[in-house]
């Protein structure tokens, strides 16, 4: 057991799997483009990076470029169907919710940190019924930069008034697992999320959520 009171948390791949909606936003631009819709067996290959990442990451999945003059129209047209759709699909990974209860219940202070969008970050975490749990949600929509930096950890260990001793990180990729090194912060990798890469430097390693109960 660590001596953790303050805990850091991923959104996508971590809490939540949202590569079904993710999927079906880029599947619109596609077809838009007259290209075919991409089945998910592809989720792990195509989800992470943000929504301009996923969009090239599609196209080129059929080996086409796009113009850097079309790029910021598909964005804009991801961004808004998927602010439409964000949680038809999308569903808390199993022993979420009750595991944000009982951290709840043992006073521990919590924090989305995450490099999907503030606006679309606070949308799925009340859709499906989870903002409850924070007592803050930091997306990409603000000053900070975007993990892998260690901008969006730090604001976070400063909001809460406490130091890296007390606090650690729980992520599903190197964005997640990066940072935490950088401030010799403890952290915890996920092993059911979107990356494919199991040689991610953590502290620890999870198969299922609820079995963070074990390192804090």
């Amino acid at each position: 057991m660590g001596n953790f009171k303050y805990m850091l948390f991923d959104l996508d791949g971590t809490l939540v799997d949202s590569g079904p909606d993710l999927l079906e936003a880029l599947n619109y631009i596609l077809k838009k483009n007259n290209l075919e819709p991409i089945d998910d067996y592809h989720i792990g290959n195509l989800v992470g990076g943000g929504a301009e990442v996923m969009i090239k990451r599609g196209f080129n999945f059929y080996n086409k470029e796009i113009s850097l003059k079309k790029l910021p129209l598909l964005i804009k047209e991801f961004l808004n169907y998927y602010k439409d759709n964000c949680s038809v699909y999308s569903k808390p990974y199993h022993g979420v919710s009750d595991t944000m209860k009982f951290l709840n219940s043992k006073k521990y202070k919590l924090a989305v940190c995450t490099n999907k969008s503030q606006i679309l970050a606070e949308k799925v975490l009340k859709e499906l019924k989870l903002d409850r749990y924070f007592d803050l949600i930091l997306g990409s929509s603000t000053k900070l930069k975007m993990k892998p930096d260690t901008e969006m950890l730090s604001y976070c260990i400063d909001f809460f008034g406490t130091d890296t001793d007390k606090t650690i990180m729980v992520g599903d990729t190197f964005n997640d697992i990066i940072p935490s090194n950088k401030l010799k912060m403890k952290s915890i990798y996920v092993e059911y999320g979107y990356s494919e890469n199991q040689d991610i430097n953590a502290t620890f390693k999870i198969k299922k959520f609820q079995e963070i109960l074990k390192y804090i």
